[in-house]
């Protein structure tokens, strides 16, 4: 049976749900129709988080699903425990495809796919529908019927826990888990670790014509340093500039809107207003270099990173006593 959602105000006016997501009068024939109690139940729920501004300030219990055909009204708040649906199955299987990054969903009865699932035909057992989707995945007929609708995204979508549960790729497809060629390499290498002899070949070796670098640590450092402090001031800035804007701008403007210009000493005030904007487009040069530095530069992961390697400021440990005291008595003290 079909259903639609309605809402009754206190002064009788019915109002429906409708395809652009609002409540509208019934003189708006584009409902979004329901095959089922069930499903209208479940899509009321998940609506009422999605769209919350427009139900805040309706009463729960003026919520109905009104039936098409017999146009009797049921309370949702009685369908989750007087509907037999509900109680005997929560899974709802769609057939569904890809349409220009959407998802559409199949409605038998005209073979197309449609774009909202209120229209689309729905399964409680898994076997029915996966057979007709393995007869579409190779029919011509169907496609040329949606021809807007891509065939490799074929899949079957579980509309009460909004899962995937089938999809042609994957059907009666094994793999061997992932790891197992990582697992194969790194046994080789343990393999040819194992075998009693040198690793060590100068075959490969070349040589190298070493770059000369002239590169001081502490210079960059006072340079990253340099940066962080800037970066420290980058909300600084930008009130500042938001200041320039919105409250220093405004202060010209409206000296110029409220006062008679026999009044004002129009060069002064035009030498003031340059020297303001001159002064905020120093401002906004910054915050320009200071807004690219801050998207591009992520200071607290660079200190992570430095803090934690551990080469820096860490003294060495000898691992061998022996080699420990023969080293030490050669160290002079």
């Amino acid at each position: 049976m079909p259903y639609v959602l309605m809402y009754q105000a206190r002064s009788q006016q019915r109002w429906y749900w409708t395809i652009d997501q609002k409540f509208t009068s019934k003189k708006n024939r584009e409902f979004v129709i329901w095959e089922s109690l069930t499903g209208l139940h479940h899509d009321f729920d998940n609506l009422k988080q999605v769209y919350p501004t427009r139900f805040r300030f309706k009463r729960p219990d003026s919520f109905f699903a009104l039936d098409l055909q017999d146009r009797e009204t049921l309370p949702l708040s009685a369908i989750a425990e007087d509907d037999p649906e509900q109680q005997e199955t929560s899974a709802r299987y769609v057939i569904t495809v890809m349409r220009n990054s959407e998802m559409y969903y199949f409605r038998k009865s005209t073979k197309k796919f449609e774009q909202t699932d209120a229209k689309a035909s729905v399964w409680q057992e898994l076997a029915a529908p996966v057979e007709l989707a393995q007869k579409m995945a190779k029919s011509k007929t169907i496609w040329a019927h949606n021809k807007k609708c891509d065939p490799e995204t074929l899949r079957i979508f579980n509309l009460a826990n909004d899962e995937f549960v089938w999809e042609p790729s994957k059907e009666n497809l094994v793999t061997e888990p992932s790891y197992v060629p990582l697992f194969q390499t790194i046994e080789k290498r343990i393999d040819a670790h194992l075998q009693n002899r040198s690793r060590i070949s100068t075959d490969a070796a070349v040589r190298h014509n070493m770059p000369t670098i002239d590169c001081d640590l502490c210079e960059m450092l006072a340079a990253v340093g340099v940066l962080v402090q800037g970066l420290a001031k980058k909300t600084a800035v930008d009130r500042l500039l938001n200041a320039y804007e919105k409250s220093v701008l405004q202060d010209f403007l409206h000296t110029i809107e409220l006062t008679d210009l026999d009044q004002l000493d129009q060069a002064a005030f035009l030498a003031a207003f340059q020297a303001s904007r001159l002064e905020r487009r120093k401002v906004k040069d910054l915050s320009i270099f200071l807004t690219a530095l801050a998207e591009s530069f992520d200071v607290k992961k660079f200190l992570n990173i430095l803090q934690s390697n551990p080469s820096y400021g860490n003294s060495y440990s000898f691992k061998d006593k022996e080699t420990a005291d023969k080293i030490s008595s050669l160290i002079r003290k």
